[in-house]
């Protein structure tokens, strides 16, 4: 399978729309390989990962504060690198999103199942671009791994050393950009010295042409790149994130400079995980789910749980629905399989109903904790409902559970019912 860049949103309505595209991925031959939310990231990650695959497939959804700047920068990152992309929009989203020349492809939060051979067709385009098999670099490094420096006279010597030798403990021999005047454009082998670095950091505060040439040709390499400055008044580019332009560092103090340089390099060696087996697409989209926040801000621990789930753990998966541990085995298909099997006599209106009925109900029935989380899986299935997202809706009503779905039975909710049952594969 050909690996590709798969970006998407973190947030919990996006989980079920992370899962239908990561699948879809996998039945065109296309291994997804993706990054868990954590508290923090840089540009340099996401250029080093996006040199390991083939192209990109970008899942671009509403917000109430407009499209993700995150994946917007993805998509830029790809385009800067000219690497075939796939850009799936949501249908409420206006046109200028993306230029027009990007291979793209619109889908409902409603009906997405229902757009699936549109989809399932785009992607084997974007497949024709890739080609079948991995192509390897033309001219691979058989040296040491290494790390280049631009701009390192802008700091002091002290700063500079410790830069050096940080780099040099890390496993990296260090290259630097010759300081002083320069003869431009650089001949071939230099841009060679660049193109094939590891990893480049550049201190933006020596801003003389020949550094700004380096930096211009690590950029448009793609090679990953950590850019640094002691200017706090630096300007930053306003449609970009700021987590992926220059970080601040103290010119006076080398020691939280150096632990700085150290958390990016942290954060730039940090692996991405692929969704190589059937089932882990829908396994993580439901952890993500779990750990989803309203704002999209996440603590390490997320990503660090996330990873151990989906590579290491034989752990509840929402692709096995109805199982409730290792071992249980119940329907082998994701939620929007089963959404787009019971959509027709489920209206997620009258669910969406149903299920505030049944959370009131809920309230006065509850003794233990695990009820209380029954009831908040059933708050959240009914917003899902609500919103129209049929598969989302089915999600939170598996972990809903058997005393929700007796509950409802009693209550005289139908459609909720029928849906409890569809989740918990009953």
């Amino acid at each position: 399978m050909q690996p590709v860049y798969f970006a998407h949103g973190y947030r919990e309505r996006e989980a079920p729309f992370a899962a239908y595209f990561g699948s879809l991925c996998r039945q065109a031959g296309l291994l997804p390989s993706l990054d868990p939310p954590s508290d923090d990231v840089n540009a340099a990650k996401l250029e080093r990962h996006l040199s390991y695959t083939k192209g990109l497939v970008a899942v671009v959804s509403t917000r109430e504060s407009g499209p993700s700047p995150h994946i917007l920068f993805e998509i830029s990152m790809c385009l800067r690198a000219g690497n075939p992309l796939l850009v799936f929009l949501e249908d409420s989203l206006p046109g200028e999103i993306v230029p027009k020349h990007i291979l793209h492809r619109r889908f409902s939060a409603r009906s997405y199942v229902r757009e699936t051979r549109e989809h399932a067709h785009a992607l084997e385009i974007l497949c024709t671009y890739i080609g079948q098999e991995h192509t390897p670099r033309y001219q691979p490094s058989s040296e040491q791994r290494s790390c280049f420096f631009i701009g390192l006279p802008a700091v002091s010597a002290e700063m500079a050393a410790a830069f050096r030798a940080l780099a040099e403990g890390r496993g990296y021999s260090v290259v630097e950009a010759p300081s002083g005047p320069v003869q431009l454009p650089l001949p071939g082998h230099q841009h060679a010295i660049v193109r094939t670095a590891s990893l480049t950091v550049s201190i933006l505060d020596d801003s003389t042409a020949a550094s700004m040439y380096y930096l211009g040709m690590a950029r448009s390499g793609l090679v990953p790149t950590i850019t640094l400055s002691t200017d706090p008044n630096s300007p930053l580019a306003a449609e970009i994130p700021e987590v992926y332009q220059r970080r601040i560092i103290e010119a006076g103090d080398t020691a939280s400079a150096v632990a700085m340089l150290e958390d990016q390099i942290e954060r730039f060696e940090e692996d991405f995980i692929e969704l190589d087996r059937e089932g882990k697409a829908e396994s993580y989209a439901h952890q993500l789910s779990l750990a989803s926040s309203p704002v999209g801000q996440y603590s390490d621990s997320v990503r660090a749980t996330i990873v151990q789930e989906i590579t290491m753990g034989d752990k509840y998966s929402a692709g096995q629905v109805g199982a409730q541990g290792p071992g249980a085995h119940a329907h082998d298909m994701t939620f929007y399989q089963i959404w787009a099997q019971s959509q027709d006599s489920i209206d997620l209106g009258t669910l969406a109903s149903e299920l505030t009925s049944l959370r009131k109900h809920l309230r006065g029935k509850a003794s233990d904790p695990e009820h209380d989380a029954a009831i908040g899986a059933v708050a959240n299935a009914e917003i899902a409902a609500q919103a129209g997202d049929g598969p989302g809706a089915l999600a939170w009503l598996a972990k809903a559970g058997k005393w929700a779905l007796d509950n409802a039975s009693k209550v005289g909710v139908g459609v909720a019912t029928a849906a409890l049952k569809a989740a918990l594969g009953l």
